[in-house]
């Protein structure tokens, strides 16, 4: 059984919750990813911004950048630990209706995995497919694992 930790991109770049929506715009575009962790004074975990967050922000016609994140960040946060299943993570994907999961190992955040890191483990499995119906075998993998 593969596990979210094998899956997941480690060393998550936070964002403070006083910050700019400007400032998750220039984070998600230099570091290429989709979503963040908001974090406290104290460093705790107190929301999760994405791209969508953000296009929703921008219909509102308001200054992104004098709005800080924790006025459009969504404070319910989806964990999920480093060693669980592939097949857990995506069905609480699924099940919460999110992109992005929080990967903790204990109390410390691990990594975040998205629904790109499935889409990644997906093109990984079909590049070592020899078989011609690719998309059968992916399914038949997943199943079992």
């Amino acid at each position: 059984m593969r596990t979210v930790s094998e899956i997941m991109v480690p060393n998550v770049q936070a964002i403070h919750r006083d910050q700019a929506i400007r400032d998750a715009e220039r984070l998600f575009i230099t570091k290429n990813i989709s979503g963040a962790p908001i974090m406290d004074d104290l460093g705790g975990l107190v929301g999760f911004v994405s791209k969508t967050d953000i296009i929703r922000f921008d219909s509102t016609g308001e200054d992104p950048t004098y709005t800080r994140l924790y006025e459009i960040a969504n404070p319910k946060v989806v964990t999920i630990g480093a060693s669980q299943g592939i097949n857990e993570a995506a069905q609480k994907m699924l099940n919460e209706q999110v992109h992005h999961l929080v990967v903790m190992e204990g109390e410390s955040m691990a990594g975040v995995l998205s629904a790109f890191d499935f889409v990644r483990l997906a093109a990984e499995f079909a590049c070592n497919d020899d078989d011609e119906d690719i998309t059968e075998n992916l399914f038949s993998h997943v199943d079992a694992s």
